[in-house]
């Protein structure tokens, strides 16, 4: 493929270009033209584009600028770029050149910062972000000297990790160096009312650090940006140390789930130094898991469903060393011990594990033994568990308020089956709700029983759905009898001041399930628009997502074995939980990503040593080249065969998959000594 730049001024839009639809290889956007933006229309291209598809929109850009359009032959202006003044002060970032305030202050001026960086929504092509990004630095020295006579020596960016994950630039060889502290440029009060986000550099030069006036010793180079740091970097846990503590901790979890404390921490100062940090009043159960949610936010941005599934498990950790603030969780008050929690996880309407956006965890009192069997319409909800369903429906709310080009949708079973809830999603601005009915809800007028009405009709269409194993039932496809109806249901005694709420019914009956086996029967009550048949069979393959956080909680359970953390209380359980859970959700996530994505590169969602050090133990030919990286799809297997998978009919499960990424942490590890002694500083090829 071919690239040049157009002369300034050429070739104005006068066409209507076409979308590129589906994804495709680079080759296929034909020729690529670099534009250097000098001219007003250009400007006015470049404007246009950025702010009706970049977040920050188009500016206003800081000092001095130099701004690209990139333009392809087929499909017209598919990306913008531009640079501008870097930074004044950023501390990783000093620390990382080696400035003193009088080297930062001479020199400053030769960092320039990659203010932007946009594809258009519709282009999707694997690798071409990297492909730009390095082609935009080759010409960025010689451009950025000859409008303003300095030639820069090193490139700075920010990657907000609530929205993306940096991997272009990882793949682009960007160094990344910390974090920045959520201050703005004119947060002269120090109030950080913004998300701290990730600062990645690259040198543009190979005498870069003497040109800068830095230090000629280079510091020790800086954690790698990787999962962990995506997910947990939004935690304030009050110090830098303690911070790089938790990510340490959450690796030490995460490469061996199945093992105790200690044996996860490997040596008794680590072991030490995690139990310090558990029982920590600043490291919370809210404030990883609230970390976790921001980084979940960004990935539900790219969907335009997302269904905020809720449910309840308990946790049983009745071992004799474990009494402080644990409750009953069985049916007897002097039972077994442990935690309720109810979790809220975000799915894509194929199924897809975006990330938990609320967790509640509590202890029952002995004294409240029984509270869960009072759910009844004509109750209060305060001091009852039944509000937790109120409490994930406010997160999801929140959730779109963040994403308002995003319907999100949470989904609830029968025991979410709340007048409250239902009047709580009819409110402006609020989440849409999915909740399969339980109550003996009648008609607003008639007083005609819901579940009778819709019975009584005709079938307005059939759908054939999965049904996954449960319990003694194998997996089976079932074939339902699907009624749809806008209705209007009248509030039960004791909330009668709530009104009547209007929303969609849609009923599903199995029609001749098989012998000895109960068949399916849903009446799902919903506020999403339910117009047509074919939206009705959609609302019931959303509610059939829910049956996948019975999945996680099963991988939950037996991948870390939760239930064994001997912790001594409950507030250092939860802290535990909430890693616990976002290590679960991960192999969950790759999971599922590997059977959906196929053929997303290992790069994205794995680091180089630990899919190199995979190829090199499962005596895979391999090339170190970005050529010949496998896919995600091929590197699950090649995971699951850590874990003990034999490769059958069925497609690798959590559990497998799980324990072959505990050998690929040390792997890794192993891996980069070697090579680090093999080359010294010098990176192989």
């Amino acid at each position: 493929m071919d690239t040049e730049e157009f002369a300034v001024g050429q070739h104005a839009p006068t066409q209507v270009w076409p979308s590129l639809g589906a994804p495709c290889h680079l080759d296929n956007l034909g020729q690529l033209f670099w534009i250097r933006v000098e001219t007003e229309v250009e400007a006015e291209r470049w404007e246009r584009l950025t702010g009706e598809e970049h977040f920050l929109g188009a500016g206003p850009l800081v000092g001095r600028r130099l701004r690209y359009l990139v333009r392809s032959s087929r499909y017209g202006d598919i990306a913008a770029l531009s640079f501008s003044a870097a930074a004044r002060r950023l501390k990783p970032r000093d620390v990382f050149i080696g400035w003193s305030p009088e080297g930062r202050k001479a020199h400053l001026q030769r960092v320039v910062a990659n203010s932007r960086f946009l594809i258009r929504s519709d282009i999707q092509v694997p690798g071409l972000a990297s492909h730009l990004l390095a082609k935009a630095l080759r010409r960025l020295p010689r451009d950025w000297a000859a409008r303003y006579g300095d030639k820069p020596a090193l490139v700075e960016t920010f990657v907000d990790r609530t929205r993306h994950r940096g991997g272009c630039y990882r793949a682009a060889n960007w160094t990344y160096v910390g974090d920045t502290q959520g201050r703005g440029r004119n947060d002269t009060a120090n109030a950080r009312p913004r998300t701290p986000k990730a600062i990645y550099v690259y040198p543009l030069c190979r005498d870069w650090r003497q040109q800068l006036g830095g230090a000629r010793t280079p510091p020790e180079a800086l954690p790698v940006d990787d999962w962990v740091r995506h997910e947990f970097a939004q935690a304030r846990c009050g110090d830098e140390r303690r911070q790089e503590r938790l990510l340490e901790v959450v690796r030490d979890f995460a490469g061996h789930s199945e093992a105790t404390t200690p044996e996860a921490c490997g040596t008794r100062t680590r072991t030490k130094a995690a139990y310090r940090l558990l029982a920590n009043p600043r490291v919370t159960m809210r404030e990883l898991i609230g970390s976790h949610a921001q980084a979940a936010a960004g990935r539900c941005r790219q969907h335009d469903v997302v269904l905020a599934v809720q449910d309840t498990t308990t946790l049983n950790y009745s071992a004799p060393t474990i009494t402080e603030g644990l409750g009953p969780i069985g049916s007897r008050s002097n039972g077994a011990q442990g935690l309720i929690v109810h979790d809220t996880m975000a799915f894509s309407t194929e199924g897809t594990p975006l990330g938990l956006l609320d967790v509640q965890a509590w202890a029952r009192h002995p004294e409240d033994h029984g509270l869960r069997r009072l759910a009844s319409d004509d109750r209060d909800l305060d001091n009852k568990e039944s509000g937790k369903w109120l409490d994930s429906h406010d997160e999801a709310s929140r959730l779109q308020a963040q994403l308002p080009a995003t319907r999100v949708v949470s989904v609830a079973d029968r025991e979410g089956d709340l007048y409250d809830l239902l009047v709580a999603a009819q409110q402006p601005g609020a989440a849409d709700l999915l909740v399969r009915n339980q109550h003996a809800r009648r008609l607003a007028g008639s007083g005609e029983s819901l579940t009778r009405h819709l019975e009584v009709r005709a079938p307005d269409a059939e759908v054939e759905l999965n049904v996954p194993q449960r319990h003694n039932q194998p997996e089976r496809i079932a074939r339902l009898a699907v009624r749809y109806e806008r209705v209007t249901i009248q509030p039960p005694k004791g909330k009668r001041g709530l009104g009547p709420v209007e929303l969609d019914a849609v009923q599903a009956m199995e029609v001749d399930p098989p012998e000895g086996t109960k068949g399916l029967k849903w009446t799902l009550l919903t506020t999403v628009p339910t117009t047509t048949a074919e939206a009705a069979c959609e609302r019931l393959q959303w509610y059939a997502t829910r049956w996948q956080i019975e999945v996680y909680h099963r991988t939950l359970k037996s991948g870390c074995r939760i239930q064994e953390r001997n912790l001594g209380n409950a507030e250092r359980i939860e802290t535990a939980l909430a890693i616990d859970m976002v290590v679960a959700w991960r192999v969950f996530w790759l999971t599922k990503w590997g059977r959906e994505r196929p053929d997303t590169p290992t790069s994205a969602l794995l680091e180089p040593d630990e899919w190199k050090a995979l190829l090199v133990r499962t005596d895979v030919a391999w090339d170190p080249g970005p050529e010949d990286e496998p896919t995600l799809y091929q590197a699950m297997h090649l995971i699951a065969g850590l874990g003990g998978y034999q490769d059958r009919k069925r497609e690798p499960g959590a559990q497998t998959i799980w324990r072959g990424l505990q050998r690929i942490e040390d792997m890794a590890q192993v891996f980069a000594k070697v090579r680090a002694m093999a080359y010294g500083e010098q990176r192989p090829p």
